[in-house]
């Protein structure tokens, strides 16, 4: 029995394979005549039964959908099987999903393990992926050294790609001990291979007589030979050649050539380059809209020469229209450009000053793409040469948290050390850590302190903060006048809140004679930079008539621009409004509301309403000598001559927006009488 018994496992184990491996054959003709789900169907068998180069195979089909719509998850899932099993493409292949992050979660130390297995069994390709991988430093295991390894064993091999990368290596002394000539040989072997970045640099070698014998020449050969795959570099500097006769004979049409094709590339540069040619007619027609096209296209790429140019043309309006303003705007920008370019080699030599100059620049993208790392790096190297605002913006990095991680402490010692050199902005700060207690102790007292050394340097954070403790009594005693004075300084610095506080100040009669009448001026102020609480106090004076004139519609639109921020205090008054009012009252409210939100135009759309539109819907003549007394801030700031002349363009205005409203309002209210007064 036992052996009837082995002999039926044998057997059928026969008829196991025999169909498996008339399947591989099958799926081998399928593929070779571009039936790829044939191939697909036929190997999946086997392929599940732990044939490696079949699994590899189907993941190359599933992740180029060959056969299959596109699966990157089972390419994966087909690549891993058969890396498991030591299969160096498949290692290669799953390898790279791992760093792309396709069909699996990227993981560049997994991907740096798969390619690291790979390599060893001397795959090529995976040895110049990991050493792409340690050398940028985007795993843990960030070595130039390995790198130069990786790429020196695949270079050997004749891995085109491995000979340039340790070449640059090479030539940087990155890695490796710095050999212009070995670099020089590395480049000639990828070079003679097609590599069009390897074909430019070694004709930068020639060009410059570095690890070769200097000559134009063969700088230029070489970069026509990387010009002609499209390498723009190579082509830009062949075009500066022909521009200059060195190397090649001197041919202004073919260094226009060549600088185009670089320049439609985007290499700014020779969009540079170009643009002269076609303002000075050299190798094309003279061109001055062509000039300041391709000016523009450099300029916007942050190229200073080309920005102060096309600036000169929107000037003298050659190629472009004349624009003074657009003059000035690119002007700005070069600038700002060459003074970006001018602090990174100050600072580099150590000057605090430009290191911190290039800071801002940095942090806030003037003259240069916005970078907070660098930014913080810059500051971090002036703050700690003792450059207060260094200190202090480094200090705002990390108390925000942007780019660097939010430390308060680290905040509060900057700002200590800017602070104690009377840094205004880093003193107001400072307080500001003591009033919350983060990065150093609650302490209401230093907080005042600090908030008076700054508030007498004219910080305005500072006088509202100083203002604040004074009528709260925090970290002093409580002091009505103080808090007044203080609200008034940052109020006419034109801070909302300051305006609005000082507002309910004057309302309430503390530290100041009550009056309505300079509660709603400063409560107007505030409102008009739609502050919540100048909207919302403002709101309750037009609801009460103090100091305006009483009107809940224009209460209402006050209030609905205070609840469209949020505002859970204007959302309970609309509810009471919305309870006393009808449904015309509601619809000229909303309109109001819908013209006042626009910035500059709040003040404006309330004495329009008030002054024009409600009189000429209640069937009475404007009032203008007595809205214009009423509005003091408004007639103490604008002239006699510009005042008549506003109230004639309010006039007409109003007479047209009782128009539209009239017939917004029969749609609404059809039938419905006058609105209630």
């Amino acid at each position: 029995m036992k052996k009837r018994f082995a002999t039926t496992v044998l057997v059928t184990s026969l008829m196991l394979a025999a169909p498996a491996f008339a399947g591989i054959k099958e799926g081998r003709t399928a593929f070779n005549k571009g039936d790829f789900a044939t191939a697909l169907r036929e190997w999946t068998p086997a392929a599940e039964q732990g044939n490696a180069s079949l699994q590899y195979q189907l993941g190359e089909l599933y992740r180029k959908g060959l056969g299959t719509p596109v699966n990157l998850e089972q390419a994966a899932n087909w690549y891993r099987k058969a890396a498991e099993q030591g299969y160096a493409d498949a290692q290669l292949n799953l390898g790279q999903l791992y760093e792309k992050g396709n069909g699996v979660a990227q993981d560049l130390n997994t991907a740096a393990s798969w390619y690291r297995k790979a390599a060893e069994q001397g795959n090529t390709v995976a040895q110049t992926h990991l050493a792409t991988l340690y050398q940028s430093g985007r795993v843990q295991q960030m070595d130039v050294t390995g790198a130069a390894y990786w790429y020196r064993k695949a270079a050997k091999s004749g891995n085109a790609q491995a000979q340039t990368s340790l070449a640059e290596m090479v030539q940087n002394g990155s890695g490796a001990p710095a050999s212009p000539a070995q670099a020089a040989t590395l480049f000639r072997k990828a070079a003679e291979q097609g590599v069009a970045q390897a074909q430019y640099n070694l004709g930068v070698l020639y060009q410059q007589g570095r690890g070769v014998e200097k000559s134009p020449v063969e700088a230029a050969k070489w970069f026509r030979r990387a010009g002609e795959q499209g390498y723009a570099d190579a082509q830009s500097a062949l075009a500066t050649m022909f521009h200059n006769g060195v190397g090649v004979p001197q041919d202004y049409a073919a260094a226009a050539d060549w600088f185009a094709k670089a320049a439609d590339q985007g290499d700014a540069d020779a969009q540079f380059s170009l643009a002269q040619m076609y303002q000075q007619g050299r190798g094309v027609e003279q061109d001055y809209v062509s000039a300041a096209n391709w000016y523009r296209k450099a300029a916007v790429q942050g190229h200073p020469n080309a920005q102060a140019i096309l600036g000169n043309l929107y000037q003298s309006g050659l190629g472009v229209p004349k624009d003074p303003a657009q003059a000035a705007v690119w002007h700005r920008r070069a600038t700002e450009q060459l003074a970006a370019s001018w602090f990174v080699k100050a600072a580099e030599q150590g000057d605090a000053n430009a290191q911190y100059s290039l800071g801002q620049m940095l942090e806030k993208g003037q003259g240069t793409a916005q970078d907070l790392t660098d930014a913080a790096m810059w500051y971090n190297k002036a703050a700690n040469q003792g450059h207060a605002g260094a200190q202090t913006s480094l200090a705002q990095l990390y108390e925000k948290g942007n780019e660097l991680p939010q430390d308060y402490t680290q905040a509060a010692s900057w700002y200590s050390k800017a602070a104690a050199q009377g840094d205004a902005q880093a003193q107001a700060s400072l307080a500001a850590l003591y009033a919350k207690g983060s990065g150093v102790p609650f302490d209401l007292k230093k907080a005042f302190q600090l908030n008076q050394q700054a508030a007498a340097q004219d910080n305005v954070a500072a006088q509202v903060a100083l203002a604040g403790q004074y009528y709260n009594g925090q970290g002093t005693e409580q002091n009505f006048e103080q808090a007044a004075n203080w609200y008034r300084k940052a109020a006419r610095s034109g801070n909302a809140d300051a305006q609005f506080s000082l507002g309910g100040l004057y309302e309430n009669g503390q530290g100041v004679k009550q009056s309505y009448d300079e509660a709603v001026a400063w409560y107007r102020r505030a409102a008009a930079q739609y502050n919540v609480g100048g909207l919302n106090n403002l709101g309750v004076m037009y609801y009460y008539g103090q100091g305006v004139p009483k009107d809940a519609i224009v209460s209402y639109a006050l209030h609905n621009l205070a609840r469209a921020q949020g505002d859970t205090l204007a959302a309970n008054n609309l509810a009471q409004l919305e309870q006393d009012m009808n449904r015309a009252q509601l619809a000229r409210a909303q309109d109001l509301s819908r013209r006042m939100n626009v910035p500059g135009k709040l003040l404006a759309e309330i004495e329009r309403y008030v002054v024009y539109v409600r009189p000429a819907l209640m069937g009475r003549p404007a009032k203008v000598a007595k809205a214009a007394a009423q509005d003091k801030t408004a007639s103490k700031q604008a002239p006699a001559a510009s005042k008549s002349a506003k109230a004639s363009k309010m006039k007409a205005a109003a007479g047209q927006a009782v128009t539209e409203l009239s017939s917004q309002l029969n749609a609404i209210v059809a039938g419905e009488g006058t609105p209630a007064k």
